[in-house]
């Protein structure tokens, strides 16, 4: 007998709840999980479910810490060691639904070795379940003043012998109160508020019952403040004060530290702080600023903390007490932290010293954000900017009286050193740590004009003039100043870019009437002679080719420009000579053109960034990323018009340019783009504001008041944490410096997130890739295909993940993430053929397939001594199918994709869409393109299923196709004569081809009362020929059907005309019709007896059904006799017709034999033997992966993400 073994593996959801124990011990409930984090280096402690079923949705924990210094003995290496240790105990009060769960949290910190500290939790008492949902509990003190501060943000500390409190005051969603005794789980006071509503949310005040205040958060758009220790003659509790004026339910509400101010959030969108003073009548402070609901705000003193369901955190003014309107603007918004992505921060929690603040979205994800850089990195005022004035005039030249100097230009060299251009073609260099000037040098080339540029190692100026002239100066006079006359007319721009070499730079300048030359400078040279500066190539451009932005990758000695009418134009500079000027200077044409990159929009800044992926011991392998941004919207190669041109062109060396996807700034200016320690970061301008944007961690670093878009800037930093950078302005004549230098851990957290995201929405499918990758990873595991899934959701994201096992953090990797769909995807399909292929598709009628890239990681986690190799994977758009369908709002419901020939890249993909039409595609990998084979309509209603079932022959496979509806009914097709007639007219022509006509199908039956989401099809494995489908539907249902399908016993070798399909139902339909308590999702069958289903219901049920040990076959069946004769009429039909198909292919009367009698259904064979509760709600879809025989792995994705490990061993 087989005896099953689930075991829950991973889950990641929305975070519900945070809550610090101290500045760096942060507790997080995710779903039923308990989570443990170490804030300064951002490591997971600890983790277990300790609620079973329930999401945790509050932690509240005593207000004292029991504290004391111990021995510890532990034995390594037949040794014994004595540490000494801090341990920290304190008992928490963990909530959700209706159940309260004590936990007795300890920590051990070690003094002497750096190691990280070590969590034991215990689980104590529990209330479950009680008579309603809970919206608050607070612990109960005897005399609160005798342990701790009043402070309800504070943390004190003890000593070991300390009682902990004995009461427990818990605030339910009918507006009553219970206070419960802890040690005997009794409740020894309760009260009803008089006013009977129903709560959103509610929030004590008081650490003993004569201070017990509850502020009761209404659905009637009112906060309601009540002492839960004084009754009225009813003996219901009074409320002494409501708080009125919101237009929305009120969803939470927080007391500030000394009860003097509440604030409450609402439906409405705003936020409003009141003063709880029971004499007060004044208007409260009303914020607005949120683009969708508000779910919390902590008041911190002069500062509010928000989350709201538009996925920001903000930080407010709180100016309750200030002269200001009532009615506040978004000036009172100090900052608006975005980092998660789709919708909805959960929660929010803030340290005891008030530096950091913590957010857990529904993506999963934990960030952590500083409340210094509200004022560290929010720059308003001139103070924090350094103002630079010219030195007197006479100090370096020898000028008229009353003559005005005023800067020209200038340059940032490095942090704390400028160079300016004076308007009398002064060079003068400044430092503003010395506080030294220097003149550099001095021309009337530059007197009124002068264009700058400075070499990134600081080394080099460049200036070019109105009349033509470049000149190099050394900012350390280092050699003489270089002038050349290269021009004409005036310089328009110069760049410099570094090489392999530190000491030789390329040198562009670009001059009216598109004249553009590349030069090379050899720094190479003694002190006070003259370097080397020779023209290497006049650079030919396209016409109406505007130089703005230019990059130089020296690996591949690549030359990107991009240019002001959105061209962008690739130069190999190892390329032969074109042609020869008058001059003998080289002319140098792109190696490749593409126009309109960014649409009508300049392109003003390119950026490269190469990736050193290692392959073995001697071998790297480099990739060449090009980065360009626009005014609104930056991408990797990726546009319209000729762009979408571009499929596959080889640049140089193997190396390809193709297209990837594009990224639109929601806000701003963006002016800049750069990478800087392998992150990439946004330059911009949004209203009167210089932003700094992270966009691999998606936050605003910091913002400088400058005055707005269009002046001279520079910019400049040395990490990516920006601890050291200078941004470098000018406004009205004057010349500002803000720069920043500040310790790696001024903040407390080296990293922003401490937990990795999933998806924002609702995911709505995953599919594990079960194709051999054939990497040399040389992992020890029995499973040697490392473990990748992608996803697809309502945030319209595609995304691939690669699950690691046994690790306690870290195991889930993000390894692609793409936003190209326009709504949500419904299907991801794998497929190999000369390439690893995903195909996406969902509403809008998208279908689109993308290429991956697949190549070991050059950083490899490990856990204990076994090695788990991470992959980089590189998901290249290849094609996008063609919209048919006469409506714009038609959705693909489901593909099925199969490599109908690998070595030809051909692939057969089946998709059903919601206007009832099965429509047949053949994708050719090396065109890049999808053909239409054919179409059909028989269901009545959306079609929701799709599964394909190839069944092999000597010659020709059959191919066919099972679907399912909204109807309940379930149809399978036979498309094998026209999918093989489309093919071999397409080996003939290679060209586009006429659709054939799919038919009808050749068997259908009714499985449910409405519709089918999810279809699974086994073959038997001790019946040739006999298959069973097995559905899962809206009515809890699921049915079993066993076919037999008898395919091509009479054909001849190479004669596939004659298309002999026998279909008959061998028995009853099998259906249980209770399986589930709500609609079904998921469905998959493991061998000829089990099945796996999943629900609505939040349940992985494990059923059983007898087939073999049946006495024999029901009768219902269909006459295999009759079929066969009524099948052999309908293929002489097909073989007098397949001639004419060649020539007229839309001919094909493909007649069917159809099935349509209601069948009983037995309800007999079906036993559940194993259910298991899955944390993840609203469970969309469910995949399976085989790990080995008797293990695989189940991923279970909604609201979050499951993964379940079945088990099952023979006895």
């Amino acid at each position: 007998m087989d005896i099953p073994k689930f075991q829950k593996l991973f889950y990641a959801g929305p975070v519900t709840s945070l809550c610090f124990h101290n500045d760096i011990i942060l507790f997080s409930g995710q779903g039923p999980y308990f989570k443990v984090f170490y804030v300064p280096t951002g490591n997971l402690l600890y983790s277990h479910p300790i609620m079973e079923y329930w999401r945790i949705y509050r932690i509240v924990p005593v207000k004292f810490v029991k504290k004391e210094e111990i021995i510890i003995e532990e034995n390594k290496n037949n040794e014994t060691y004595y540490n000494s240790v801090v341990k920290e105990q304190r008992l928490l009060a963990v909530y959700g639904s209706k159940t309260i769960q004590i936990v007795n949290f300890s920590i051990i910190y070690y003094k002497d070795k750096l190691e990280l500290p070590k969590v034991s939790i215990s689980l104590e008492s529990k209330l479950s379940p009680l008579r309603d949902w809970i919206q608050d509990v607070k612990w109960l003190y005897d005399d609160i003043n005798d342990l701790t501060s009043t402070s309800t943000n504070s943390v004190n500390f003890v000593g070991p012998s300390t009682d902990d409190p004995a009461e427990l005051a818990i605030a339910f969603a009918h507006n009553f109160v219970e206070i419960y005794n802890i040690q005997n789980k009794t409740c020894v006071y309760s009260i009803q508020c008089e006013e009977r509503c129903i709560l959103y949310s509610a929030r004590f005040f008081g650490d003993t019952r004569n201070e017990l205040i509850l502020a009761s958060g209404t659905v009637f758009n009112q906060v309601h403040l009540w002492d839960v220790m004084k009754s009225n003659e009813s003996k219901d509790g009074v409320v002494f004060k409501k708080l009125i004026g919101h237009e929305g339910v009120i969803f939470g509400v927080s007391f500030s530290d000394d009860g003097k101010l509440i604030s409450s959030v609402s439906d409405d969108r705003t936020i409003r702080v009141w003063k709880t003073d029971r004499n007060d009548k004044s208007n409260p402070l009303i914020l607005f600023g949120h683009m969708a609901r508000v779910w919390d705000c902590r008041i911190l003193d002069n500062y509010l903390v928000s989350i709201s369901e538009d996925s920001t955190c903000r930080v407010w003014q709180n100016s309750i007490d200030l002269n200001v309107s009532d009615d506040a603007s978004d000036v009172d918004c100090l900052a608006c932290w975005e980092g998660h992505v789709g919708k909805n921060v959960w929660s929010l929690a803030i340290d005891p010293s008030k530096k950091i603040v913590a957010t857990g979205g529904g993506d999963s994800e934990i960030r952590l954000w500083s409340l210094l850089s509200v004022t560290n990195n929010k720059i308003d005022s001139d103070k924090d900017l350094i103002k630079i004035e010219l030195p007197p005039v006479d100090s370096y030249a020898h000028l008229e009286e009353n003559t005005r100097e005023h800067v020209r230009n200038f340059v940032l060299v490095d942090y704390s050193t400028v160079v300016i251009a004076t308007n009398y073609g002064h060079l003068l260099r400044y430092s503003y740590e010395t506080k030294e000037w220097l003149s550099l040098f001095n021309s009337k080339e530059l007197q009124h004009y002068a264009m700058m540029k400075a070499s990134n190692c600081g080394r080099v100026v460049c200036c070019g003039s109105i009349n033509g002239k470049v000149f190099v100066i050394s900012v350390c006079r280092e050699f003489q100043t270089v002038e050349r006359k290269l021009h004409q007319c005036k310089v328009f721009e110069i760049f410099l870019e570094e090489t392999k070499d530190p000491n030789i730079l390329h040198v562009v300048s670009h001059a009216v009437h598109n004249e553009i030359y590349l030069l090379k400078l050899d720094l190479n040279c003694k002190i006070d002679s003259e370097p080397g500066f020779e023209t290497l190539y006049k650079l030919s451009v396209p016409q109406r080719f505007l130089l703005m932005s230019l990059a130089f990758c020296p690996s591949y000695h690549l030359l990107i420009c991009g240019s002001r009418e959105s061209g962008l134009a690739i130069y190999n500079l190892n390329s032969p000579i074109l042609s020869n000027t008058e001059d003998s200077i080289m002319e140098l044409s792109p190696i490749i053109y593409l126009r309109k990159t960014h649409g009508k929009q300049a392109v003003t800044s390119v950026a490269l960034r190469i990736d050193k992926l290692k392959i073995n011991e001697e071998d790297t392998e480099e990739k060449l990323f090009i980065l360009k941004d626009t005014d609104k919207d930056y991408n990797n190669i990726d546009n319209d018009n000729s762009v979408k041109e571009l499929q596959k062109k080889e640049i140089v060396g193997g190396l390809v340019l193709e297209q990837v996807y594009k990224v639109k700034i929601t806000k701003g200016w963006l002016e800049k783009v750069t990478f800087v320690e392998g992150e990439l970061i946004l330059l911009g301008f949004y209203r009167k504001r210089f932003f700094v944007y992270n966009e691999d961690k998606r936050y605003e670093m910091f913002s400088v008041a400058c005055g707005g878009a269009h002046r001279m800037w520079h910019f400049k930093a040395k990490d990516k944490r920006m601890d050291k950078a200078s941004f470098m302005f000018i406004r009205k004549e004057n010349v500002y410096i803000y720069s920043r230098e500040s310790s790696a851990n001024n903040e407390g957290f080296n990293e922003c997130k401490l937990q990795g995201n999933f998806h924002g929405r609702e995911c709505r499918i995953v599919n594990n890739l079960s194709y051999p990758l054939n990497l040399d990873l040389g992992n020890e595991q029995e499973y040697k295909n490392p473990i990748i899934f992608a996803t697809g959701a309502e945030d319209s994201f595609l995304r691939l993940f690669q699950y690691i096992p046994d690790k306690l953090e870290n195991n889930l990797v993000s390894l692609c993430s793409i936003k190209k769909h326009a709504s949500v995807i419904k299907s991801v399909e794998w497929s190999y053929g000369i390439e690893l292929l995903l195909f996406s598709s969902g509403a809008n009628e998208e279908l689109r397939c993308w290429k991956v890239e697949a190549r070991p990681a050059s950083n490899q986690l490990e856990v204990g001594s076994s090695a788990y190799p991470l992959v980089n994977i590189n998901c290249l758009e290849w094609s996008s199918c063609p919209s048919i369908s006469e409506i714009p709002e038609t959705r693909i419901m489901d593909t099925s994709v199969y490599p109908i020939d690998p070595s030809k890249g051909l692939h057969f993909i089946a998709a059903v869409y919601s206007d009832s039409v099965l429509r047949v595609w053949l994708f050719d990998e090396k065109e890049r393109k999808f053909f239409l084979i054919g179409d059909a309509k028989f269901h009545p209603k959306c079609i929701l299923q799709v599964r394909h079932l190839i069944i092999s022959a000597s010659s020709k496979d059959g191919i066919i196709l099972v679907t399912s509806a909204t109807d309940g009914s379930v149809a399978i097709w036979d498309v094998s004569t026209p999918v093989y007639s489309y093919l071999g007219l397409y080996d003939k022509n290679n060209e586009v081809i006429n659709s054939l006509d799919l038919g009808k199908p050749v068997y259908s039956y009714q499985a449910h009362q409405s519709g089918i989401n999810c279809l699974s099809i086994h073959q038997m494995s001790n019946c040739v020929g006999l298959y069973m489908i097995v559905t899962g539907g809206d009515d809890n249902a699921i049915s079993t059907a066993y076919v037999d399908i008898l395919w091509g016993t009479s054909r001849k070798e190479d004669y596939y005309k004659e298309i002999q399909l026998i279909i008959k139902l061998c028995e009853k339909i099998v259906k249980i019709e209770a399986a589930h308590g709500s609609s079904i999702q998921g469905i998959h069958v493991l061998n000829d007896t089990k099945i796996l289903s999943m629900s609505l219901d939040q349940r992985l049920n494990l059923w059983e059904i007898d087939f073999y040990s049946r006495d024999k076959m029901k009768s219902e069946i269909i006459e295999s006799e009759i079929i066969k004769s009524k099948i052999d009429e309908h293929l002489d039909s097909v073989s007098k017709k397949f001639d004419k198909i060649v020539e007229n292919p839309e001919s094909v009367d493909k007649s069917i034999i159809q099935k349509s009698e209601t069948y009983e259904h037995d309800n007999d064979g079906f036993k559940l033997i194993k259910s298991e509760f899955v944390d993840v709600c609203d469970p969309s879809s469910m995949n399976i992966l085989s790990i080995t025989d008797n293990i695989i792995y189940v991923t279970i994705v909604g609201i979050g993400i499951e993964i379940f490990k079945y088990e099952y061993i023979q006895k």
